[in-house]
């Protein structure tokens, strides 16, 4: 019997668990098209129970992992979760300073949530009868387990780590009255010994500086991380304290600004801060900010509890930067980054939870993969390529050993090829199934693809594959290895020039270790080493700018035809666009 979680808000999805096991999880954008998609994820339910169906397995429970707050408002007025999305992809006008004034006075009412027992009866309540009726829709008719937000973060980061002992630390912009928690996690129980207010959110200060620098609020947090890089000179800003520091005393974030509306804060950052600092040192600023504030936390739970293994998630870990400052600390034995890190991987949270509540199956090893998603034979993918092919636009031949195919496409000829292979990714990075890959040696790749993919700015730098036979020699310090993306390593001075397209300017790359759980990848890796005597690629997202990852071979015929992408690799097949 299986537990699926289900999450109806901004970047919706579902998951499923079984016993310990990840069963499926997929978000909803991946069908819809539309990047972070917001609301009830039909699609994503028919799918796992058709995955459920095949494995023969039933539905048990639903764990819904946002108890009020904003999923309550989401479920009652769906159309005002919609266009507070649209606000923050800059997508409808922003509001004026009279109603962010009063959108700020009720966030400081309602941001804690007090009391909880009223939120939880309102949200399991209405919130648990549109639910359940729209469930009943699609034929599922049990029990809703309602999980709190941040147990659900906690729960990802938990038992996806395998560690059987955890300090688990959550932060993100707010959920259910709370911007982050500290918790034990022993023997498969999670005990939480502190919860961070959402009135004083470092995840909120720190998206409330991406608005001001003219980005996207809950989607360009990174970009921000990437454009402190380029600050000079290096600057300190007091007042950033006023907004969000954490007291070691009281040991809470504390805030002593009264603007709690992001929105509301950019412009307190814009009146007030950025016309004394360009960009670029704000962004520094606000990164060395939070880097200390949340090691502060971290040291002192790591020397109060003994606990030398940490698990997290929560949007906020998506930073990279401050995820290689914890990976480098002596004191950590171990650390682990949950992959789906934000609100996305909330669905596959609630389902370990309430699977563990149920079963008591504590799986003690760590997930070393996250292909969870849809998967298309060759003959599926032959049928799409022939339907294509009438228009005389693309050519294509089946080839026999594609990762020699395609590594001499790379190493010997330096082209850029779209792959596509195996069993969708789940989260937010591709790894190595739906990417697009090239040298990393040669600058100008980086460049190619921003012109003819990706339309990155200047300052956001690609990620990349190494393998892990090739990570210690390319990477210092190397405490661990990350199959995930989840973590800033820096690279050995004397190999920048190997992965200097894959590298941002500070030295740091955001490396995916590749080994056994992906056999083909870890094949073509070892076959461009040999040839170029690197171990390592520039390894992307298969996706066109603002749109989500693709899933299908038709998502992926529509990303070469509407790119200046040159050839596709898709299960055996080998893709060229006819030439002119």
């Amino acid at each position: 019997m299986a537990v699926i979680g289900i999450h109806d808000a901004h970047d919706a999805g579902a998951a499923t668990a079984s016993n310990g096991v990840v069963l499926g999880a997929i978000n909803e954008e991946r069908f819809t098209k539309k990047q972070n998609d917001v609301g009830f994820p039909h699609n994503s339910i028919r799918y796992l129970l058709d995955e459920l169906k095949t494995a023969d397995e039933e539905v048990e429970k639903v764990a819904i992992p946002w108890i009020g707050g904003s999923a309550l408002f989401a479920r009652v007025f769906p159309k005002l979760e919609t266009k507070r999305r649209k606000l923050w992809r800059k997508e409808v006008q922003k509001p004026t300073r009279l109603r962010m004034n009063l959108t700020n006075l009720i966030f400081k009412m309602v941001q804690d949530q007090r009391p909880k027992a009223l939120w939880s009866a309102l949200g399991t309540g209405i919130g648990g009868n549109i639910l359940g009726s729209k469930l009943r829709r699609l034929g599922i008719d049990r029990k809703l387990v309602f999980v709190e937000h941040h147990v659900a973060h906690a729960a990802s980061a938990y038992y996806a780590s395998g560690f059987k002992e955890a300090l688990v630390i959550t932060i993100d912009g707010a959920g259910d009255g709370v911007s982050g928690s500290v918790s034990i996690g022993e023997n498969g129980n999670l005990r939480r010994i502190n919860e961070f207010k959402a009135s004083s959110s470092l995840g909120i200060l720190y998206g409330a500086a991406t608005i001001a620098c003219d980005l996207r609020y809950s989607e360009d947090e990174g970009k921000l991380m990437s454009l402190a890089a380029y600050s000079y000179p290096n600057v300190e800003i007091k007042e950033l304290e006023d907004i969000s520091s954490y007291d070691e005393g009281r040991r809470q974030l504390v805030s002593r600004n009264y603007r709690k509306f992001e929105y509301l804060l950019a412009e307190y950052f814009k009146d007030h801060l950025l016309w004394k600092y360009n960009r670029e040192a704000f962004a520094y600023a606000v990164q060395r900010h939070v880097e200390r504030e949340v090691l502060k936390i971290v040291k002192q739970y790591l020397h109060e509890t003994g606990v030398n293994k940490i698990a997290v998630a929560g949007g906020f870990f998506s930073n990279v930067i401050v995820n290689m400052l914890i990976n480098e600390m002596p004191e950590v034995k171990d650390f682990f980054v949950f992959p789906q890190m934000g609100d996305g991987g909330i669905a596959l949270g609630a389902a370990y939870y309430v699977d563990f509540m149920e079963h008591g199956k504590f799986n003690t090893k760590q997930i070393d993969s996250l292909y969870y998603g849809a998967e298309y034979s060759d003959d599926e993918i032959e049928q799409v390529l022939k339907k294509h092919a009438k228009s005389k636009k693309i050519e294509f031949e089946e080839v026999k050993d594609i990762s020699s195919y395609v590594a001499e496409k790379i190493a010997d000829e330096n082209k850029i090829v779209l792959w596509f292979q195996g069993r969708m990714e789940y989260g937010p990075r591709a790894l190595g199934n739906r990417s697009v890959l090239a040298m990393a040696n040669d600058a100008e790749n980086r460049d190619k693809i921003n012109l003819i993919i990706k339309r990155r700015p200047y300052y956001q730098p690609f990620a990349s594959s190494i393998l892990e036979g090739s990570a210690k020699a390319l990477l210092d310090p190397y405490p661990r290895n990350n199959k995930f993306m989840t973590v800033g390593y820096k690279v050995r001075p004397e190999h920048f020039g190997d992965l200097v397209a894959a590298s941002h300017i500070d030295g740091t790359t955001r490396p995916q270790t590749v080994g056994n759980e992906n056999p083909l990848y870890k094949e073509l890796l070892e076959k461009v080493r040999k040839k170029a005597g690197i171990g390592g690629i520039l390894n992307t997202s298969f996706n066109k700018h603002g749109m989500p990852i693709v899933m299908s071979p038709e998502d992926a015929m529509w990303t070469l035809m509407n790119t200046g992408a040159e050839c596709l690799a898709m299960g055996s097949y080998f893709v060229n666009k006819a030439k002119a």
